[in-house]
C-alpha cells in the first residue's frame, strides 16, 4: 500500500473491507459435515461487570467487546472454531499470559500487554506508548498502513504467540481528587500508575504510586493517592465517582490497545480456511466492536458529571503539542532502546507523527 495514500482514503477503504467481513459473518450458514474446534480460553476482563446505564450484563465491560469478536469468529467459521472463556485469573495469573499462551495452558487469552511487558518490552508500543496516536483511527492505520501490525506479529512469533490486536477505544486519563486545568496541577501529586504510564506521570512533575488497582478506591478517598491513570469507565465500574473530583480526557496518554494471543501451535493445527479467516479478517473486527465499549466510556464520563459533580478536563492544544514534544525527547529514546525491534517500531511510530505534522 503507498505511503502516499491519504489517511481518509486508508480509513475508508479499510472500514468498507471489513464491514463487508462482519456482513460476511451474520450470512455463513452452518457446515454441518465438519468438525467442531473447542479452544479453552482465559479473558483478563471480567464478563460479570454489573449493568449500568442501558447496557445489560454482558455488555458492560471491556470483555462485552471481545464476547462479540468470539460470536463473530463462531459465526464465520460456520459454527467450526468455538470459544470457552474463562473468567480473570481462573486458571493462571494475568502477568502469566504471554507465558500460559507459549505453553499452551489454554490455546487463547484476551489479554493487556502491559501485564508482561517485563518480559516482552515490544509491549510498551504495542499498549500504545504516551501520545503515540491521537485517536483510534491512527493506531488502526499505523497498525495496516504503517506496518506495526507485521512488526508485532513477528515479535510474538519468537514467543510461540499468534497475535492479535483488540482495539477499546477507550477513554484513557488522568483521574483526580483536586483541580486539573492544565499540566502543572500534576506537579508533586501522586498518581497511581504503572508501567509505561509511570514515566508519563514522573514527566509532568508527578511521582508514580504503585498500588493494587483494588486500592485506589480508599487511597483516593484516604489521600494517600492523589489520582491514578485508567479508563474513565473507572468512574463507574471501581466507584471512583464517588471520590474524585475530576478527569482530564484530553490529552490521553494512549488509547489502551489490548490483544488476543493464541498458542502458535494450536493456530497452525487449524484448517486453512480458518487460519486465513484469523490473519486476514479476526484483526479488523476488534475496531467495530470497541464501538461498544466507547460508548459505555462516553456514558459513565456524562453520568459522572450530571449526578456527581465530576469535572472533565481538556488540557489546550499548546499545551498538547508542548507536552508531545517533550515525550518524543524524554520516553520515546528509552522505549527505543529496550530491543532493536522497539527499535524499528518507534521508528515506524514517529514516521506517522510526522506525517501528521505531529512532530
Amino acid at each position: 500500500m503507498s505511503e502516499k495514500m491519504s489517511r481518509r482514503s486508508f480509513v475508508k477503504n479499510s472500514v468498507v473491507a471489513a464491514t463487508g467481513a462482519a456482513l460476511m459473518v451474520g450470512t455463513s450458514k452452518p457446515a454441518h459435515s465438519q468438525s467442531v474446534i473447542t479452544w479453552k480460553g482465559q479473558t483478563a476482563f471480567p464478563s460479570t461487570v454489573a449493568p449500568y446505564g442501558p447496557f445489560r450484563q454482558g455488555e458492560t465491560g471491556i470483555f462485552g467487546g471481545a464476547k462479540q469478536w468470539t460470536e463473530w469468529l463462531f459465526k464465520r467459521t460456520n459454527g467450526r472454531l468455538k470459544i470457552d472463556w474463562a473468567e480473570p485469573g481462573a486458571i493462571f495469573p494475568l502477568p502469566e499470559s504471554d507465558k500460559s499462551i507459549a505453553q499452551g495452558i489454554v490455546q487463547i487469552a484476551h489479554s493487556f500487554g502491559a501485564y508482561y511487558a517485563g518480559r516482552i518490552p515490544e509491549t510498551d508500543i504495542e499498549a500504545g506508548g504516551v501520545f503515540f496516536w491521537e485517536d483510534e483511527t491512527q493506531a488502526y492505520e499505523c497498525l495496516y498502513k504503517y506496518g506495526l501490525f507485521k512488526a508485532l506479529q513477528n515479535v510474538y512469533t519468537k514467543h510461540n504467540i499468534f497475535w492479535l490486536p483488540f482495539h477499546t477505544n477507550a477513554i484513557v486519563g488522568i483521574g483526580t481528587n483536586f483541580p486539573a486545568p492544565n499540566a502543572a496541577s500534576i506537579k508533586g501529586r501522586k498518581i497511581r500508575t504503572s508501567g509505561i504510564w509511570g514515566d508519563y506521570v514522573e514527566m509532568l512533575g508527578g511521582t508514580p504510586v504503585a498500588i493494587p488497582w483494588g486500592d485506589v478506591y480508599m487511597g483516593a478517598k484516604l489521600g494517600t493517592i492523589d489520582g491514578w491513570i485508567a479508563g474513565i469507565a473507572s468512574l463507574e465500574e471501581l466507584k471512583l465517582k464517588e471520590v474524585g473530583k475530576g478527569y482530564v480526557v484530553d490529552p490521553y496518554p494512549n488509547s489502551a490497545l489490548l490483544n488476543i494471543l493464541i498458542n502458535k501451535d494450536a493456530y497452525e493445527k487449524l484448517p486453512k480456511d480458518i487460519k486465513d479467516i484469523l490473519l486476514y479478517e479476526a484483526p479488523h473486527w476488534s475496531y467495530f466492536c470497541a464501538n461498544n465499549w466507547r460508548n459505555q466510556c462516553i456514558w459513565v464520563m456524562n453520568n459522572a458529571m450530571a449526578k456527581y459533580g465530576v469535572k472533565v478536563y481538556r488540557w489546550s492544544p499548546e499545551e498538547k503539542q508542548q507536552l508531545t514534544k517533550m515525550a518524543v525527547n524524554k520516553i520515546f529514546p528509552k522505549i527505543a532502546g529496550k530491543s532493536s525491534a522497539c527499535a524499528q517500531m518507534m521508528d515506524i511510530i514517529k514516521r506517522q507523527m510526522k506525517d501528521y505534522g505531529r512532530i
